[in-house]
This record gives C-alpha cells, structure tokens and sequence, in this order.
C-alpha cells in the first residue's frame, strides 16, 4: 500500500466529490460522490444549502476513501469548493444556511452600489452583482440577522475548515470571489468593508491555500479514521482548480467549464480588467496568477431542466435500458440541425444572469418558435444558447487582450460531443477534452504539486473537435440576432 497518498475534496453545487491519488499520478486511484440539496421556493429567489449538510457529505467522502486506502496512508488533504456562497456563524454554528450563487434576493440592494460600482471592480475585480456575498450581508444586515460578535462565512469551504481544524481561514483564491478583497494587494477591501457595514475580525483570515498547511482537528480525524499527521490545505477555489485541471495554463488557451453553471475563462500571470461595462471578472487563482472570466448561471441546468420538463420519456428509456442521460442529450441534440431550425433561446432559467449581463430577474425566452419545430429544437437552441452567452463574455476579454489558439473544455457537460461541436463552431476554435473523470480534482493535486515545486505531465487529450467551416456563417448569424435578443431584453 502506498504510504503517501493524496486526498482532494470537491465542494460543489450539487456534490461534494473525492478522489485519492498517488502523488506521482495525474489519474485517480478512486472517486466517489455524495449528493447535496439545493433547497428553493418558487418565485421567491430562493437558494440556500446546509452548511451542516455539506460538512455531513465531506465526512462521508472523505471516510469512505480513508477506509478503502487506510488512513494512515493519507498525508495530504486538499479542498477545493464553489464561491460566493454566505453564512453567518453564532457562537461556531451555523445561524443560517448559506445564500447560494443562484439566491437572487440580494439583487435589490444592487442600487446601492451604482455610485461605486467601477470604483469597487477595479478594487476587487468583481462587478456589482447579486451573486456576491457583499450584498447578500447588506441582506442580511437589513433583516437584523448579523450581530457584532457573529462569524461570517463566504464560501461553500469556510465552515469545513473549520470543523476541520478549528480555524476561522479561508484561501485567498475562493475568497476573492466575494467582492471583499483587494485584487491588487490581496487583503480584505476597506471600501468593500465599509460598504458592507462588517469588521475584518468576522470574517476569515486570508491565507495562500495550496502553501499553507493547517493541522487537523484532533476529533475530525478520530471521526473520518485518518491520523492527526494529516495535513489539511484549505486549497483554491473549484475555477483555479478546473483551469488548470483541463490543462488551461497558458494565456493563448482558453478554459470553458460545463457545469451545473458553465464559465469561460483565461489564467493570467498579471491582472485584466474590463471598462465600465464590467462583463468579466478577475479573481485571485493562487500562486501569483488570476483568472479572467465571466461565470454564467444557467449552464447544464438548463439540460436538467429539460430533461425534467420535456425529457421525461427519453430519461425513463434511459433508466430501463441503461443509456446514459449523456448519450439522451446528445442523440436529441443531434437530430436539430445547427441553428435549431430557426429557435434561438435566451437561457435563462435559474437565478437570473450574472455575465456578459448583470440581470438578476433575467428570464428564459425562446425565439422563432413555430408549428413545425420539436423538442429536439428547443433542447439545441438551449445547449446553443449557453454557448452563446459564452462567446460574448469571450469576445468582452478578447477587446482586451486576451486571445486563445484552442479551447480546453470541462465539467459534466462536457461530455456531451454535440454541445463541444457547438462550442467549436460558435467560436471558430479547436475544442479540447481531457480524458479526465474531474477536472477540478485533478486540478487540486495540480496545484498543491506545483506549491511543492514538483511539475507533473498532462496527458495528450483524449478527444478534439474541429471547427466546422460549414457552420460558420449559420452560427455567425444566429449569434449576431441573440446578442440582439439580449440587448432588447437586458439593455445595457
């Protein structure tokens, strides 16, 4: 057995995931996943998860890995996790559960912002927007739910680190995508602080999280079977982890995840911003590199919305004959031609939209429906739809600079070959896909080898799709009308 095993511990939307490697692997030697509820109410902006939950889903993976390798044979555990999620901690429990990404109930205090809203981007690289917990504390500030002695939580991670070692820190990667840290100098923000009405004391200290080892909680490790030599990493954020996971290191590659949300982004040795139309952001990555971007919240929930809402038959002939929801997708994808038959959709569904626009009452619209179109449309323009909201966050950070050669593509969605031939053809780009079972947890041991100055090989990628010369003009015009559709809709 080997004695020097590496454990990466994902926190996402939807599940925590795990892996074990050997450190001298990139392929893991095991993986697991538990599942996390997302609890909302409709028409109320809803979206929040139990800190305690998540921190229940951690403990499994984490001991369900230890005992299949022996815990002893652990010495290294690393998180990485979603951002902008917000709590508030009483006396070291949870007060409430966390405001997710998706919650849009923040989204009225947007206005308060407005007369500082570039000032603030420039400072932290974050746009106003519902999504960060900045505003989501004037939420909670208003409704008398923070007292001068309560904790603030900001991530999805803050809470787990705490179980886990007892410690009130967070890694500067995931902590600075909520609009409280200063980009240039990577300290927490006085003029986010002084917004935000809270005292630097009740919010987590800020720490490099793929340099600084953290010792572990003596009862967390009793609980979970590993021996209190483990050393805990508080890691990077799941966007610095999947950048480099997919093999996105260079600044002329480009990054595009397909997630429950979907994401187009750039890693930068030196920081990027945008002009006062703010369409991307830029965080902090973790060793002395920042990622540009822009973050969509509509990315593969718009397939489990139409697997759900459209998909019912297709998913219980999947079910019955073991077909995998993938292969459902993209057989019903591939049966609508390029440009869906005429229907464009401006995907929309869940949370509002944060980039290229800053709209959290955005609504789904479909365009051009007509008799004559099928749910195999509706589904492409969707698919397509997201990865039009991409082009646009792209072609916002190509006015500045920021050009790719090829695409590297992640996340579930990603696995779906119709949806990358999308993205090439929409981009005009060769798209890249990793033979990889999770991107972002092979970027966690990526990164922590790397803080260790030990550089370990990518393998070639398993899959590339070609743009299509062909498509070129039908996906030219149909971007060229939906960035119309959004602009009648969402004016800027």
């Amino acid at each position: 057995m080997v004695k020097d095993l590496f454990l990466a511990v994902d926190i996402g939307t939807t599940n925590v995931k795990g892996a074990v490697f050997d450190k001298g692997s990139i392929f893991p030697l095991e993986s697991i996943s538990r599942r996390i509820s997302l609890y909302t109410e409709e028409g109320k902006g809803v979206a929040e998860q139990d800190p305690d939950e998540i921190l229940k889903a951690v403990i499994e993976v984490i001991s369900f890995l230890a005992r299949k390798y022996g815990g002893t044979s652990i010495s290294t555990i690393f998180l990485t996790s979603q951002m902008h999620a917000f709590g508030i901690l009483e006396d070291g429990r949870p007060k409430t559960r966390l405001l997710t990404y998706f919650d849009t109930r923040s989204g009225e205090y947007l206005s308060r912002l407005e007369p500082i809203g570039y000032e603030l981007y420039t400072r932290t690289g974050c746009p106003p927007l519902h999504v960060y917990p900045l505003l989501k504390i004037l939420y909670a500030k208003d409704r008398g739910l923070i007292k001068h002695s309560d904790k603030l939580l900001i991530s999805a991670k803050d809470y787990i680190i705490l179980k886990m070692t007892g410690l009130h820190v967070l890694d500067l990667s995931t902590a600075s995508g909520s609009q409280l840290v200063n980009t240039h100098n990577l300290r927490w923000d006085e003029l986010a602080l002084e917004v935000a009405g809270v005292e630097e004391n009740q919010l987590p200290e800020l720490i490099e999280g793929s340099k600084k080892p953290l010792p572990i909680d003596q009862d967390f490790a009793s609980k979970v079977d590993i021996p209190s030599s483990v050393e805990v990493f508080a890691g990077v954020s799941d966007a610095s982890a999947n950048q480099v996971g997919v093999g996105s290191i260079s600044n002329d590659t480009v990054a595009i995840n397909l997630g429950t949300s979907a994401a187009v982004r750039f890693l930068t040795d030196h920081p990027v911003f945008d002009d006062s139309k703010m369409r991307f952001f830029l965080y902090y990555a973790g060793n002395k590199r920042y990622l540009a971007g822009g973050a969509v919240n509509n990315g593969g929930i718009v397939v489990d919305w139409f697997l759900k809402r459209l998909g019912q038959l297709e998913s219980e002939y999947a079910s019955y004959t073991g077909q995998s929801l993938y292969e459902v997708i993209n057989t019903l994808a591939t049966s609508s031609p390029p440009g869906a038959n005429g229907v464009i959709a401006l995907p929309f569904l869940l949370g509002g939209e944060r980039f290229p626009i800053r709209r959290p009452e955005a609504k789904a619209v479909f365009y051009g429906l007509q008799f004559h179109n099928t749910k195999s449309d509706i589904l492409r323009s969707l698919l397509e739809g997201v990865v039009f909201t991409l082009k646009m966050i792209y072609d916002a950070l190509s006015q500045k600079g920021l050009k790719a050669k090829s695409v590297r593509v992640g996340g579930g969605g990603s696995s779906i070959p119709v949806w990358r031939q999308i993205i090439a053809d929409v981009f005009q780009l060769p798209v890249f896909k990793m033979d990889i079972a999770d991107s972002s947890l092979l970027g966690a041991l990526i990164h922590y080898l790397e803080s260790q100055n030990i550089h370990i090989e990518l393998p070639h990628p398993s899959e590339v799709n070609e743009p299509s010369k062909a498509n070129l003009e039908i996906y030219r015009a149909r971007f060229e009308e939906f960035a119309k559709l959004v602009e009648h809709f969402y004016p800027s």
